[in-house]
């Protein structure tokens, strides 16, 4: 696999926080195009990132209360309430990076963020008792086919030197929380991404009635995950690793590799329940990476759609991708369209939910070397054409 390459600075934002001395950058991957990306970013909202939204308001609370500062709006966009809120973009080079800058006493409990009409006005501005702060949210390769590095930099420049000190003893405390702050909005960006990405198996179905993308970050290598994902189904088969009182008999999922089960070809069947003739039939798989079931019509053709994508997303740890369509018809147990959107999205949210928690987990809490090396070597699968 092709060696993925460092984290890469930005001179434009370098040169835009010049004499800034107060630096942090943090990094995710995401397997999606930059147009995605920056799309997904500029959907992305408080909500999207709860625990995130609630330290946030817990910090401005003071300024809140005080009327320096307005209630946020979690359904909005994030980015739009940054800009609501003071902020200015000073350079928009869409899809590949934003750079934008504020002005307020960030040191100070209560905060009441300066507002500018344009770049140079925010150029201007130095008060003495006041920090300008700079973003930098940027999309770069990463070296690896489809995949990018998310970038979001902050640097600080404090206006005066009593600023700076002033700011500096507030750094200390508030940079593990913001760092955790900007973890989970590029989580969160990287979640939507991944929804509007296009996965294998979306061409089974062109038109669908609904598509349902969910993930799991494992600390395990793609090889050390596939063995629990090609022994799926019910009953004889390996369990599916849910709620098994409601979709295996009450029968427990396996908690360890079965070797017998391990080379499943296209077209076998993965029992939905114990004793089932019917189920999901395998319809492609790639060793390691790709692993897609669908439940087939009387005509042979995907009502519905189940794939599992493995994507390496750092050395020794893996995303999960797992994505759902159903076809235009499709009816869950024969209920009317609007009525099967809901009730899908609900039950499909529980039990996938829990299914991934149970692969990560089993995945995890088995030693990467109690795998026989037959049972890793590839298969004679070929992806059905």
């Amino acid at each position: 696999m092709t060696r993925r390459s460092p984290v890469p600075s930005s001179l434009a934002f370098e040169g835009t926080a010049r004499g800034a001395k107060f630096w942090d950058r943090i990094a995710v991957v995401v397997k999606a195009s930059p147009e995605t990306t920056f799309q997904a970013l500029h959907e992305v909202t408080l909500r999207d990132m709860k625990f995130a939204w609630l330290l946030g308001e817990l910090r401005y609370l003071p300024s809140r209360l005080a009327g320096h500062m307005p209630v946020a709006d979690s359904s909005r966009p994030f980015m739009n309430t940054l800009i609501e809120g003071g902020t200015l973009i000073l350079r928009d080079d869409t899809p590949r990076e934003v750079i934008t800058g504020s002005a307020a006493q960030l040191h100070r409990v209560h905060q009441a963020p300066q507002r500018f009409v344009n770049r140079a006005a925010f150029e201007a501005f130095d008060d003495p008792d006041h920090e300008k702060l700079f973003m930098s949210v940027r999309v770069a390769p990463t070296g690896r086919p489809g995949e990018h590095w998310l970038v979001l930099e902050h640097a600080t420049r404090a206006l005066s030197p009593l600023a700076e000190r002033k700011f500096a003893r507030y750094w200390s405390v508030i940079q593990p929380m913001g760092a955790f702050v900007t973890w989970q909005l590029l989580r969160a960006v990287r979640r939507r991404a991944e929804r509007a990405r296009a996965l294998p198996g979306d061409e089974r179905i062109l038109q669908a009635f609904d598509t349902l993308t969910h993930g799991v970050t494992i600390r395990r290598a793609p090889r050390d995950v596939w063995p629990w994902l090609i022994q799926m189904g019910a009953g004889s088969r390996g369990g599916w690793y849910s709620y098994d009182w409601l979709d295996n008999g009450r029968q427990p999922s396996a908690a360890h590799i079965v070797p017998e089960l391990q080379h499943p070809t296209v077209g076998t069947i993965f029992p939905a329940l114990p004793g089932a003739t019917e189920g999901f039939t395998l319809l492609a798989i790639e060793h390691e990476r790709v692993l897609t079931l669908g439940w087939l019509a009387v005509n042979g053709t995907p009502e519905v759609t189940w794939t599992f994508v493995l994507d390496e997303v750092a050395p020794g740890v893996t995303r999960l991708l797992v994505r759902v369509r159903g076809g235009p018809g499709y009816r869950f147990h024969g209920l009317p369209r609007s009525l099967t959107r809901l009730v899908v999205r609900v039950v499909h949210f529980i039990m996938q939910r829990k299914q991934l928690l149970g692969i990560r987990r089993r995945a995890e809490s088995t030693r990467p070397d109690t795998l026989m090396p037959a049972d890793r070597s590839p298969t004679a699968d070929k992806d059905a054409a």
